[in-house]
């Protein structure tokens, strides 16, 4: 099977470097640097042909995908709206068939669009794909989007396709035989689905967002994702995740659909969000850019046990989460505490920690001064009450700051590493280069504010130094190991 081919070749590398380590750790009590050094030869010259090997089946894989396919030729038709005259900024891509256990597309649909700003609306084109497998829930469905979401079709905002194609188009990338095609016809049907999608979607727009067709939408969830594209615009990316369940809330570029629709049908048999994993691997995004809080959540439910839908096991490539550790460091605020509080209440760990601020004004900010520059892994910032939506700071921006001078000290450069969604934040350092060498974390207001203001937490994740120096350790070998 491709998926159990691609899951080997990718862990392989992996698991010889596990072994590395662990020999060296037993050297520690048979001899010193000589062995070290050459188990450090014996695992270079291993690795190195290992490498060379993976490369070379990536490169035969993407060869596979990159060549002309007859989805190239797949056709279509548009049941209610109307191809945009301009390329858009964004598609919000999902597709849909009938459910036993019940159909919430309509009000995915109005969420989507309840959630929504004109002006964000302007820039994005809403793109529902339909499988078709009974034509009488078929053509209701099309009946209800038409009566339901006349106005967004016709200012083109909502298109509505389906394919002219079988449902099981015999493609020369779907190898596979009779007997494990029906087993697997549920992931299969979807899968195609998807890949027909994206197939129609890569043109359309700059980038592409996939939901689900029970979901419900956070408001202004355009807004807040224009943000994080802002931010990560000067960083090289394939995969952005505003949401951790199954294939929703995964943002793309528009440009590398026609490959991903390929892969969906290459490796039919595994689920999208296993295949989203690899797919940003085979494209040097190492490590996932995720956001929290999700700007998605499910509506409704499907039985596990149904043939219905494939469940979906979450996939898990990520340590146990650990604590954070708030190194040491100096808390400022020009805010107007209340209760002459100090604002280092925030950055205790716990839940004793937090203080009130009253009418925030844009501008305003918190500061932490970190005693010694440290490397960051995540960062958080909670406003406000858990359960409430009071007390929460509406618009604000999180900032990292480097180059500390004066006294007191102060950092002379600041990069803006994300906006405050529900009055949180919760980044984790993906780039590395980002989260090295931080003196600085600064609170922003964006927009003034009525009323007080509850600043929660301010939590951050730092490596030890010994952890650091075995990640140099590590980088200094691949570096060898790949030159």
């Amino acid at each position: 099977m491709h998926y159990s081919i691609l899951c080997s070749v990718l862990a392989f590398p992996a698991s010889i470097l596990l072994g590395f380590l662990l020999s060296l750790g037993a050297t520690k009590e048979i001899d010193e640097d000589q062995v070290v050094e050459e188990k450090k030869i014996l695992a270079w010259m291993m690795t190195q042909e290992q490498i060379n090997s993976v490369s070379k089946s990536h490169l035969k894989t993407f060869k596979e995908i990159q060549n002309p396919s007859e989805l190239s030729n797949a056709s279509y038709q548009q049941l209610a709206g109307t191809l945009p005259i301009k390329k858009k900024l964004m598609t919000v891509g999902l597709s849909s068939r009938q459910h036993p256990q019940g159909n919430y597309l309509m009000g995915t649909l109005k969420s989507l669009f309840l959630a929504s700003s004109e002006d964000e609306l302007k820039d994005i084109l809403v793109l529902v794909y339909l499988t078709v497998l009974d034509s009488t829930w078929f053509n209701e469905t099309i009946s209800d989007i038409i009566k339901t979401f006349s106005p967004q079709t016709v200012a083109g905002q909502l298109l509505v396709i389906r394919s002219l194609s079988t449902p099981y188009p015999p493609m020369r990338a779907l190898k596979t035989n009779l007997s494990e095609a029906y087993s697997n016809i549920v992931q299969f049907n979807q899968n195609v689905a998807h890949a027909l999608l994206m197939n129609f979607a890569a043109n359309l727009s700059n980038y592409f967002l996939m939901i689900e067709d029970n979901v419900h939408c956070l408001p202004n969830f355009i807004t807040c994702m224009w943000r994080e594209i802002v931010t990560w615009e000067i960083d090289d990316w394939v995969l952005m995740e505003f949401s951790t369940w199954g294939f929703v809330g995964k943002l793309l570029h528009s440009s590398d659909l026609p490959r991903l629709a390929q892969f969906f049908l290459l490796y039919k048999e595994a689920p999208p969000e296993v295949l989203l994993y690899h797919f940003r691997k085979l494209l040097d995004q190492n490590h996932p850019i995720q956001f929290s809080p999700s700007l998605f959540s499910q509506v409704g439910s499907f039985n596990k046990g149904s043939s219905d839908k494939p469940e979906y096991k979450m996939v898990k490539y990520k340590d146990r989460e650990e604590a954070p550790n708030n190194p040491p460091a100096t808390v400022y605020s020009n805010l107007w505490i209340l209760n002459h509080v100090s604002p280092q209440m925030a950055y205790i760990l716990g839940e004793g920690g937090f203080f009130w601020a009253l009418e925030p004004k844009a501008g305003n900010h918190l500061t932490v001064v970190l005693a010694k520059a440290a490397t960051v892994t995540r960062v958080q910032v909670l406003t406000g009450r858990d359960q409430e939506n009071s007390e929460k700071l509406k618009d604000g921006k999180v900032e990292l700051g480097y180059d500390p001078e004066g006294e007191p000290e102060a950092c002379t450069r600041y990069i803006l590493l994300g906006s405050l969604v529900n009055g949180k934040l919760d980044h984790k350092m993906l780039n590395k280069k980002t989260g090295k060498n931080v003196s600085c974390l600064k609170l922003v207001v964006s927009t003034s504010q009525h009323g007080r203001v509850m600043i929660r937490h301010i939590n951050i994740w730092s490596k030890p130094e010994q952890q650091k120096e075995i990640e140099r350790m590590m980088e200094r070998f691949e570096g060898g190991a790949l030159n």
